[in-house]
Parts: structure tokens; sequence; C-alpha cells
């Protein structure tokens, strides 16, 4: 039922995105209104991956109805969406769809399925899009690629805490094609040693070695 909801949903942001004007520049935003539906920013490139990412996110996140501490250190909901960071935009993305953010955060209000779903889509192409500023060449991966390096991406929260130098060499790997050199390159990064990461490292080890 999970699955079949975050698809509806994703459907419904591809489809606003394949009747909206085409994107005048890669840095131009679009604003996808439904009711009860946060708006979906997009940028051209990485808009069919965004399902991909948010089933992966979604893996290794959980799903919470109700605000939880995340153990990356910040107050969270969904699918570790993260309610500290650039709070004005968090509160206006749940107002978008029908939440109160001050009563979301202190775990007086719960979600249902359809809105942590959207919130997963907003997270997942804004880890996309981070994840695009700091790897230039991630337009040229496959989906499951730009999954894994959104996922990383998600986990540093801001585009400068994206912890470039560290995997620099699984980004050397992934584009030279040598998937099993990748996966061996991230398990020694110092990401996949944090204790917090450990799950959703092995997860992104074996997404890696099966490629693209």
């Amino acid at each position: 039922m999970v699955r079949v909801i975050l698809q509806l949903v994703l459907l419904v942001a591809l489809t606003a995105v394949m009747v909206s004007p085409p994107v005048v520049s890669a840095y131009s935003h679009h604003h996808l209104r439904r009711p009860g539906f946060p708006a979906f920013r997009y940028r051209g490139t990485g808009v069919l991956c965004i399902g991909e990412v948010a089933e992966l996110l979604s893996t290794h996140e959980g799903r919470h109805h109700t605000a939880y501490d995340h153990p990356g250190g910040w107050r969270a909901v969904g699918c570790g969406y993260n309610l500290d960071q650039d709070a004005d935009q968090r509160r206006k993305e749940l107002e978008e769809a029908g939440l109160d953010y001050d009563r979301v955060y202190k775990g007086d209000q719960r979600l249902n399925h359809m809105q942590i779903s959207g919130l997963l889509i907003l997270d997942a192409k804004r880890a996309l899009d981070r994840a695009g500023e700091n790897i230039k060449r991630l337009d040229d991966f496959c989906c499951s690629m730009k999954a894994v390096f959104a996922d990383i991406q998600h986990t540093a929260g801001s585009t400068e805490k994206f912890p470039r130098q560290d995997i620099e060499e699984v980004i050397n790997k992934v584009a030279d094609q040598d998937w099993e050199k990748a996966a061996d390159e991230l398990e020694r990064t110092e990401w996949c040693s944090k204790k917090h990461h450990r799950f959703r490292c092995d997860h992104n080890l074996e997404v890696l070695e099966k490629g693209c």
C-alpha cells in the first residue's frame, strides 16, 4: 500500500512536470501544487530518477508518522524529513501539505501516508539537486547511481556539508563503471564508518555492486 501511495504521488508530480512550460535554465524553478500536496520544485535533470531516490530514502529512513529525533542530530518526521534545516521553507512545505509546522515539530500532529510520501518526493528531488551541485558528472550516471549519491547527500543535509573529499574515489569508479571497486571505495569512507550510517552503507554497497 505504501509503495502504491508513493507511486501515485510521484505520478501526479511527473504529470505536472510534463504539462508545465519548458525549463528556461538549469536553475529555473516551477511550482506544482495539488490540494494537500507540497509544492514540487524541479530542475530539468534527474526528474525521472526521483522515484528510485525516494524508494531508497524510504528504505533507509523508515516511515514515521510523528516527529522524532533523527540519528543525524536533527528533528525529523516522515522519511528523515529535516525539520531543523531551513525552517521557513519547511514550514511552508508543511502548510502546503495541510500541516502545522509547530505542532508537527512537537509531535502533536500526525502525518498520513500521502503527506509522508509528498514530503519524501520533495526530499528526494532536493537531495538530487544538491548532489548535482557537488558532482558535476551526476547527470551522466544511471538512476541507481544517482540514488546512492542523493542518499549520501540527504544524510549530509546542506550542499556545503556533502562529503565530497571522502567519496571522491567512489565518484571516479562509478564514472569508470567499475562497480565492484566503487563499492570497495565506499566501504572505506569515513561516511560508512559512522555507526548510524551502517545499515544504509551496507545497502548502498549492494546497489553499487549491481551497477547500472
